[in-house]
C-alpha cells in the first residue's frame, strides 16, 4: 500500500514546513522565497550565528586556522555564480579551512544567499572612507550591509593597472578593519625585482605601509602573491614561496611583535592549482591560498581540502 494515501493534510504540511527550515538552515532561504525579506542579509546574519554556535574552531598545529580564498576577479555572471556555488554547496569541504570567495561587487548578495553559510565572501576592493563624492566607489559599509565579512585590498592588478600606492592601501585597510570587515591584505614582487634580489625590500616596504597603519592584525590575513606567477601559469616552487612566508614572519617578528607574527595567517597566490596545493600547503609558514583563475573551476575543492 502507498504510504502517502494514509498521510493527513497536517503531516504535508509539516513536511513543507521542516523543508522551508531546512533551507534555513542551508543558508538558501532567501534564494528560495527572495521576495519576502527586503533586507535578506539580515536572514544570513541569523544562519551565521546559528552555524557559530554550533562550529568549532579547529586549527593546525600552528594556531593558525587554514584559509583559502576564491577570487573570482571580472569574471562571472547569474548562470555561472549559480552553477559554482552550487558545487561549493553540495562538495564535502575540510571543517579545519576556512573559506571565502571574492566575488565581483555587483553579485556579491546573490552569492550570498546561494552559498552555505560557513563559506565567508569577499568584496574584491573598498575605499577609504565610509561615503561621499566617490562615484565608482565602494564603502567597507556597503559591504557589510549586504552580508560580506571580508574585503581584499592591495592585489597587484590593482597596484599595477589603477596605481594604487602602497599608502592608499594601507589607508584601505585601516578604514575596513575600523568598520568591521576582515581584510586579505595583499603583497607581492614582479619578475623584474625577483630577478634583480629585491623581492625581500619590496614585500617589506608592503607590509611597512600596513603597519604603520594596522593596530590590530587579528582580521587580517596577508595574501603572497609574486606578481610573475599570477595568471602565467607559473608559480613558485613550495621552498621559494616558504623562503619568502618564512622572511615575512621574521619581518613582522623585528618590527610588530613575536605574538603577532606567530598568529598572523600568511596565504600564497600565484597560480595555485589541484595539482600544486597539496605541496605548498606542506609549508609550515604557508597558511592557505588566495586563488584566482582555479577558483571558477570544480579543481577549486581539491585546493580546499589540500591539507587532508
Amino acid at each position: 500500500m502507498n504510504n502517502n494515501q494514509n498521510r493527513s493534510p497536517g503531516d504535508v504540511t509539516l513536511d513543507v514546513f521542516t523543508g522551508v527550515i531546512s533551507q534555513v538552515f542551508l543558508g538558501k532561504f532567501t534564494a528560495v522565497f527572495p521576495k519576502l525579506f527586503k533586507c535578506q542579509w539580515k536572514t544570513y546574519e541569523g544562519q551565521k550565528k546559528f552555524y557559530a554556535d554550533f562550529s568549532t574552531d579547529n586549527s593546525n598545529m600552528s594556531g593558525r586556522k587554514f584559509c583559502v580564498g576564491g577570487n573570482w576577479k571580472l569574471n562571472g555572471d547569474q548562470k555561472s555564480i549559480t552553477e559554482i556555488c552550487k558545487t561549493l554547496s553540495g562538495a564535502s569541504l575540510d571543517p579545519n579551512t576556512e573559506v571565502v570567495i571574492g566575488c565581483p561587487a555587483i553579485y556579491l548578495m546573490f552569492a550570498r544567499n546561494l552559498l552555505p553559510c560557513s563559506i565567508g565572501v569577499a568584496g574584491q576592493n573598498a575605499y577609504k572612507v565610509a561615503k561621499g563624492a566617490f562615484t565608482g566607489e565602494i564603502s567597507p559599509a556597503m559591504l557589510k550591509d549586504i552580508g560580506a565579512e571580508w574585503v581584499i585590498l592591495g592585489h597587484s592588478e590593482r597596484r599595477a593597472i589603477f596605481k594604487e600606492s602602497d599608502e592608499l592601501i594601507a589607508e584601505k585597510a585601516e578604514h575596513a578593519l575600523a568598520e568591521g570587515l576582515k581584510v586579505i591584505a595583499c603583497i607581492g614582487e614582479t619578475l623584474e625585482e625577483r630577478e634583480a634580489g629585491k623581492t625581500n625590500e619590496v614585500v617589506a616596504r608592503q607590509m611597512c605601509a600596513y603597519a604603520k597603519k594596522v593596530r590590530d592584525w587579528t582580521n587580517v590575513v596577508v595574501a603572497y602573491e609574486p606578481v610573475w606567477a599570477i595568471g602565467t601559469g607559473k608559480t613558485a616552487t613550495p621552498d621559494q614561496a616558504q623562503e619568502v612566508h618564512a622572511y615575512l614572519r621574521q619581518w613582522l617578528t623585528e618590527n610588530v611583535s613575536k605574538e603577532v607574527a606567530a598568529s598572523l595567517r600568511i596565504q600564497y597566490g600565484g597560480s595555485v592549482t589541484a595539482a600544486n596545493a597539496k605541496e605548498l600547503a606542506k609549508k609550515p609558514d604557508i597558511d592557505g591560498f588566495l586563488v584566482g583563475g582555479a577558483s571558477l573551476k570544480p579543481e577549486f575543492i581539491e585546493i580546499i581540502n589540500a591539507r587532508q
